[in-house]
């Protein structure tokens, strides 16, 4: 084998790995091209996709090679994203000999966290968003009840390879079935808001940030992909609500008490809220494998994302795309500025904390809206389309800006290499 089929196998490998964990197309591109032209490729062309992986390049014998290969499903890990990210940088100082490249991604060992830490992981998560929402003390024993039904449930449905949209339909239906029993019974209170949290851990925030990027970014097939994936999960996730619904008759009213707005909170209140998304972000940090080294940041993330979204409702309340806008602009800014001097994947701190900014609630009763055609629900798509939009154009601008100045940076550093 020659040098460049060494190097695209290892290029093909190790892009495929960084997507699985749960790294964004951009930065998989330009962590390729960057290690091509490290051991003298050059034309390297990268179309690269959430579902498949496409590389050629040329070397300097104008031999011309390709890799393909198809990316199984994500598996986000960001501890393991961050050891891939370190060793992209290692190679890129070191350029070791083409021919080890596959034995040194293949040397990659992650101390995955066990079953029942993630599992725990994912009930403070939870019982941090149901207080966001507003959850009774009842509310929250049928949240964890109903995330471990959702965590194993899935568990065991991986297992046995049952799709990911059965997974979430069966999953939620059950759920949603004895929660509505037990509010019927009276031990529930809120049970649309039980509901709501819960479909955070099937909801999938991290490919819609992912999608948005893609479509605001110029990467509009993968992010047409990845809008098409996202919008059939969600209406499984939905459907399995609706399904149960049927069982128990029109509580539709009680939906929008639920979710209603509490108007302007106390000073109390909202040190209550940035309390307890810092929960929600521990928990997803937990879930995603950030070791504790790192939650203490993705804390912070979490902790200036609320206030700057408390402050920023403050100045324009009747403007929910601006203030959503801002305080995701200020995350954004918080993960790219750390990424950057400790040398990790910006997704390390920007994932575990944005989660809690994404209107899962909406997104959910704007699609029941559609389902039982009752435009008290559907009226609430504005709502959530200033919601997303402005989460989606305070992240881009942010990490766009990042991503285009590394890249122009990248490009006058090949140039100045050529002259010489």
């Amino acid at each position: 084998m020659n040098k460049i089929d060494y190097v695209l196998d290892f290029c093909k490998e190790l892009a495929k790995d960084m997507i699985v964990s749960g790294a964004n197309i951009e930065r998989v591109n330009l962590s390729v091209e960057k290690l091509c032209h490290a051991y003298g490729l050059h034309d390297v062309t990268t179309a690269n996709l959430s579902t498949r992986i496409s590389i050629s390049a040329k070397d300097e014998n104008q031999n011309y090679v390709s890799r393909q290969t198809d990316v199984p499903p994500q598996a986000i890990n960001l501890e393991r994203l961050k050891a891939l990210n370190h060793l992209s940088y290692k190679i890129k100082e070191e350029l070791p000999d083409p021919s080890t490249l596959r034995q040194l991604l293949a040397d990659i060992k992650t101390n995955d966290f066990p079953t029942w830490l993630i599992f725990l992981g994912n009930i403070v998560a939870m019982l941090g968003l149901g207080r966001i929402f507003g959850a009774s003390w009842a509310d929250l024993i049928m949240i964890c009840a109903n995330t471990a039904i959702i965590f194993y449930g899935t568990k065991l449905f991986n297992k046995i390879k049952l799709n990911k949209i059965i997974t979430n339909f069966i999953t939620m239906f059950v759920c949603s079935l004895v929660t509505l029993g037990l509010y019927k019974a009276g031990f529930v209170k809120y049970f649309f808001i039980v509901l709501i949290c819960n479909t955070f851990l099937l909801i999938p925030g991290i490919p819609m940030i992912n999608c948005a990027r893609n479509l605001l970014c110029g990467n509009e097939s993968n992010g047409i992909v990845e809008l098409l994936k996202v919008l059939l999960e969600v209406v499984t996730i939905v459907a399995g609500i609706a399904a149960a619904y049927f069982f128990f008759g029109d509580l539709s009213v009680e939906i929008i008490d639920e979710m209603s707005s509490s108007g302007t909170k106390t000073f109390l209140e909202n040190v209550e809220l940035v309390f307890a998304t810092l929960m929600a972000t521990v928990g997803f940090s937990i879930g995603f494998n950030i070791h504790f080294r790192d939650i203490g940041f993705a804390m912070i993330g979490g902790f200036i994302i609320r206030i700057c979204y408390i402050l920023f409702q403050l100045v324009f309340p009747e403007y929910k795309f601006f203030y959503c806008l801002l305080a995701a602009f200020c995350a954004a800014l918080y993960s790219e500025i750390l990424a950057i001097n400790r040398k990790n994947p910006s997704t390390l701190y920007l994932y575990p904390s944005i989660i809690p900014l994404i209107p899962g609630d909406l997104i959910c009763l704007v699609s029941l809206g559609l389902i039982w055609q009752n435009p008290d629900l559907t009226n609430l798509g504005a709502d959530l389309a200033f919601s997303l939009l402005g989460i989606s154009f305070g992240f881009v601008v942010c990490s766009s800006a990042v991503h285009y100045f590394r890249k122009l940076k990248f490009r006058k550093a090949i140039e100045e290499t050529q002259q010489n």
